[in-house]
């Protein structure tokens, strides 16, 4: 391994955690709303039963970041990550060979976890070990690492049409591979500060203030918009006829490759500022949903907003990230466990409140709900934030 800071141990570094986060959140979070209609078939649950299990898979992810915030840099970056694919390849593994309805849930619950271990850590080894050049490029890359995990996804979909089943174990072995590269491959160093008395310490006023409000309520949005799309969506296009089986596969691929773009994200926040990133991709997924609400049968505006989602979907993440570590400078895994903590939530609330409300509001309904929420945050987008370093001024952000 090259030197810490170096362009090779840059990019072998960076190429890792993507690697981690298309197991842990491409498979371990987001897969289950490709293979719903068919586990709904398989054990012939109702849309309450289907939103309660990605409902409890964000719970356990929550339950999972709000730990790993708090003791990433008590530990080796590799040590997390390596749990975080280890947790991940086993709930899939269990869930592709369960015989049973609460063991298939119960893998797909713990298969949610990885992703919760597993940010912290690599966001604190991230602004530790690469040099400013590299830590937007590293944050808009690693965020959009789940769009290769979708497209793996639906690949391993399509070829193993005959079984769902058969579809998470080879997940799982993908998840093996990439845990086993991860462990060869990153340093067992600890973070600069590991020994040391943090610089920011944890308390609930640090988190509830004014400065933070704004963020939560955008990134409250912004979890509602991506859980209820990659939960429900394929279970609305079949339903309405907009595509079927095994297209609905091919659905997922396309929504992996649309996200890919959303890797260069980094250059976006540098030169447009966390308003300009947010202000474009927030409406752009909103307009996603509102396709599809309008015509879910047609072939070709389901491909559109199958397009669009992936491109404006992931995007956003990076600007929330940025934001976040902006505002807990001292302690990066404090910003990024917030924002994925009020992520997660909403991620809860999504498929939760669409079961609740599946027999009063027609899922068409939701989806035009959801497209109008998407333009309400934008005011609460900041001005000023271009990166994690500094402002447009090049004044260091408060914190």
């Amino acid at each position: 391994m090259q030197a810490r800071g170096s362009d090779g141990f840059s990019w072998a570094f960076t190429a890792a955690c993507v690697a981690m986060a298309s197991v842990t959140y491409g498979m371990g979070r987001y897969a289950y709303g490709l293979f719903l209609p068919s586990i709904r078939q398989a054990f012939h649950l109702s849309t309450f039963d289907l939103a309660l299990i990605a409902s409890l898979n964000t719970a356990v992810y929550l339950l999972a970041t709000v730990i790993a915030s708090g003791v990433a840099i008590y530990f080796r970056p590799r040590t997390l990550i390596v749990l975080a694919g280890i947790v991940t390849t086993s709930g899939l593994l269990i869930a592709g060979l369960a015989a049973s309805f609460p063991v298939a849930a119960g893998g797909i619950i713990l298969a949610g976890a990885g992703g919760g271990i597993l940010s912290p850590a690599m966001f604190e080894a991230i602004e530790a070990w690469l040099s400013a050049r590299w830590k937007g490029r590293a944050i808009a890359v690693v965020n959009a690492g789940a769009a290769p995990g979708l497209i793996l996804t639906g690949l391993a979909a399509y070829w193993l049409q005959s079984s769902w089943q058969q579809a998470w174990i080879a997940m799982a072995g993908i998840g093996l591979a990439v845990t086993l590269w991860n462990a060869w491959l990153l340093p067992d160093r600890r973070l600069a500060q590991a020994h040391a008395k943090p610089k920011l310490p944890l308390r609930p006023g640090l988190f509830l203030r004014a400065e933070c409000m704004p963020l939560y309520l955008s990134l409250f949005v912004y979890g509602l918009l991506f859980s209820t799309y990659l939960t429900f969506a394929v279970d609305l296009i079949l339903s309405t006829g907009g595509l079927v089986f095994p297209a609905d596969r091919l659905f997922w691929v396309l929504l992996g490759l649309a996200g890919l773009p959303a890797m260069f994200t980094g250059k976006a926040v540098s030169r447009f500022g966390v308003r300009g990133l947010l202000a474009v991709s927030l409406p752009v997924c909103g307009l996603s949903y509102a396709l599809l609400a309008v015509a879910p049968g047609n072939q070709t505006v389901v491909l559109i907003s199958a397009i669009l989602f992936g491109v404006s979907s992931i995007a956003p993440g990076n600007g929330f990230l940025v934001w976040g570590i902006s505002l807990f400078r001292e302690r990066p895994s404090a910003g990024t466990g917030a924002v994925f903590v009020v992520l997660s939530l909403a991620t809860i609330a999504g498929p939760i409140l669409v079961g609740l409300f599946s027999e009063r509001i027609d899922l068409l309904s939701v989806f035009y709900i959801v497209a109008v929420l998407s333009v309400l945050t934008i005011p609460l987008s900041p001005r000023g934030i271009f990166g994690t370093e500094e402002t447009a001024a090049g004044q260091p952000q408060p914190f």
